[in-house]
């Protein structure tokens, strides 16, 4: 009866991941991958049979690439310089997903959901000591896959790995995005709640 009641109360989880990303839209300007990116959140499970669950992710990534000297003409002259294109992506989603039975349902997770919401995307050039930035916000849609693995039956602590998609209608005329897309891979670590 203890170890019953122990099952039902692990209803929801925290999970915090470190999350690498490959920028799919306007390669020409990004193509890099970047490893500078976060992803956390809340999930809580619906019905006793724990196979949806419902919550809320944050996440961020951060893009730059090198790009050597170039020289560009203006109405006024010319400037020649090496600089750096970034652009610092901040999402936010409400995600629900449906995970697949496997064994006894007490250690490992499969998952596939489907995140909405909403995304910044802040696009920059930096050169010398001057930075031009433009910044826009747009729906998010993020289709994901992955798996959560509890450390033991009866441990709240676990390991999340997860592959996703976002694509987000974040626009800049300036800096030739209609989107911006991405995909990614991420890795972490789940506490479930007692």
């Amino acid at each position: 009866m203890l170890l019953s009641g122990s099952a039902f109360a692990q209803e929801s989880y925290f999970y915090f991941n470190w999350d690498v990303n490959v920028p799919l839209a306007n390669t020409s300007w990004i193509s890099s991958t970047s490893s500078r990116g976060a992803k956390f959140g809340f999930r809580k499970f619906i019905g006793a049979e724990r196979k949806f669950a419902a919550g809320l992710d944050v996440n961020w990534a951060y893009f730059q690439e090198y790009k050597p000297t170039e020289t560009f003409q203006q109405p006024n002259g010319a400037i020649t310089t090496d600089y750096f294109n970034d652009i610092f992506q901040f999402g936010l989603a409400v995600s629900g997903q449906y995970y697949f039975p496997v064994a006894d349902r007490e250690r490992f997770f499969p998952y596939a959901g489907l995140g909405l919401g909403a995304s910044m995307n802040a696009f920059s050039t930096s050169y010398n000591i001057y930075t031009d930035e433009e910044s826009s916000w747009g729906f998010l849609a993020r289709p994901e896959a992955g798996i959560l693995v509890r450390m033991g039956a009866r441990r709240r602590l676990g390991l999340m790995a997860a592959g996703h998609y976002d694509f987000s209608t974040s626009k800049s005329a300036s800096y030739e995005y209609d989107n911006f897309s991405n995909a990614g891979f991420q890795l972490g670590i789940m506490i479930m709640q007692l």
